[in-house]
């Protein structure tokens, strides 16, 4: 009995997925992408900047001192993952490190400590984010990868809705240290069945060490592999489309507050009908990359979130977030779910570990960079010279527009490998 390769896939794959897997790796993005919504994008910046009046860039600092931890940690973390050859053992504890610390956020009171804390529940966050996506290999066969993710995603952002819907309810204008206890038990609830429901099969690890026992060498010994390579080349890409959609989310809600037109109500609908684009988005996405392969749809995404944030710098108007909210909200929702499908496409099964910690990695980097640089960074530049707060904002647009181009240009002609012969499948 024969079975084929999907298109794109670099060999032929062994696999039986353990019990439980897809409906645990599916919630565990509800949990997940639930978290981040409450922390990242909607009320720890309220919490830091508008309430406690802090600067745009204290958020940023704390995601570039995130960035070097994970640059410190990743590349260690997924060599061992790879030699267990199981990605469990690592997501497991990072995961309930960050249902705890985001828990304790909701009874911290100066603010040093709460960005302390909040950076320690968004670096394991990350941690265990590296080590989930490549379990997609584990949970899924080749064929139905792409409708997996894509339910994913969905889901993810389903959960996002909820949330925003329940914490609307919950938390009254000027207290968002509130919404952090409910999203914590959420994102614990919706994580366990696969921290917990979910055996994972070892797979064989690499035969050898790479003789890169510290993390810098680790990393470096990483940056040598991809050089030269189609996924190096999506990784360099994802660094700077990644840095501006991701900012961009991070920072919706001060620049809405920051055009006057605005408050609580209105950015919470604002931010609804773009999560419910992103989920279509998601949907979409996973099965238009089916049929057409992964790489144009992460191009024509791309595309899209240059386009929107240019409207955005160029108007200034608070109503342009309508229609380039859901825009941006449903390119995070397409690009979450078809990269790691061109990464899985990209990368030999035996390194996915290290190699995810390394997609991972860039994605992170550039989180700390887009805040720190080219959004804390350039309002304060901005501000300096005696720019209002907006009109700085739409400075810092433009520049994360400019980091999506160049994206979008180191994506030309990237494709995956070609589709493999049939080859026959292992006895079950």
């Amino acid at each position: 009995m024969t079975t084929p390769e999907p298109p794109g896939a670099p060999a032929a794959e062994a696999h039986r997925a353990p019990r439980g897997g897809v409906t645990g790796w599916v919630l565990f993005d509800f949990a997940t992408t639930t978290f981040s919504f409450v922390v990242v994008t909607r009320y720890l910046n309220d919490w830091i900047i508008d309430e406690r009046g802090e600067p745009d860039i204290v958020i940023g600092i704390m995601t570039a001192v995130i960035s070097v931890a994970l640059l410190l940690t990743l590349p260690a973390l997924g060599g061992r993952a790879d030699r267990l050859g199981r990605h469990l053992p690592v997501l497991r504890p990072f995961s309930a490190l960050s249902i705890g610390a985001t828990a304790l956020l909701a009874f911290v009171g100066p603010t040093w400590l709460a960005l302390t804390v909040a950076g320690i529940a968004i670096f394991a966050f990350y941690v265990a984010d590296s080590q989930y996506h490549p379990l997609l290999a584990t949970v899924a066969p080749p064929e139905r990868r792409g409708r997996v993710s894509g339910t994913a995603v969905a889901a993810g952002l389903v959960g996002s809705f909820l949330a925003l819907l329940l914490l609307g309810a919950l938390v009254d204008e000027g207290h968002a240290q509130d919404a952090f206890l409910p999203a914590a038990v959420i994102y614990g609830l919706f994580a366990l069945p696969l921290l917990v429901g979910v055996r994972e099969p070892r797979r064989p690890g690499p035969a050898v060490d790479d003789g890169s026992p510290t993390a810098v060498r680790r990393l470096i010994a990483g940056v040598r592999r991809a050089r030269g390579t189609p996924y190096g080349r999506l990784l360099l890409a994802r660094f700077l489309y990644v840095d501006a959609v991701a900012t961009a989310i991070q920072f919706m809600a001060v620049y809405a507050r920051r055009t006057g037109d605005f408050d609580d109500d209105t950015i919470d609908l604002v931010l609804a009908v773009s999560i419910l684009t992103a989920i279509a988005g998601a949907v979409g996405a996973g099965l238009l990359a089916a049929r057409r392969g992964s790489a144009p749809v992460i191009r024509g995404t791309v595309m899209i979130v240059v386009a929107a944030l240019l409207v955005v710098a160029v108007s200034g108007s608070g109503w342009v977030l309508w229609v380039a909210g859901p825009c941006i909200g449903g390119a995070l929702g397409a690009l979450s779910t078809v990269d790691r499908i061109l990464m899985l496409e990209l990368v030999p099964d035996g390194r996915r570990g290290e190699e995810f910690g390394l997609f991972a990695l860039v994605g992170k980097l550039s989180v700390g960079f887009g805040p720190l640089v080219l959004w804390g960074g350039t309002v304060l530049v901005g501000t300096e010279l005696g720019l209002s707060k907006l009109d700085a904002s739409r400075c810092a647009v433009i520049m994360l527009a400019l980091s999506a181009a160049g994206g979008l240009v180191l994506l030309r002609g990237l494709k995956a490998p070609p589709r493999s012969a049939p080859v026959a499948s292992p006895a079950s």
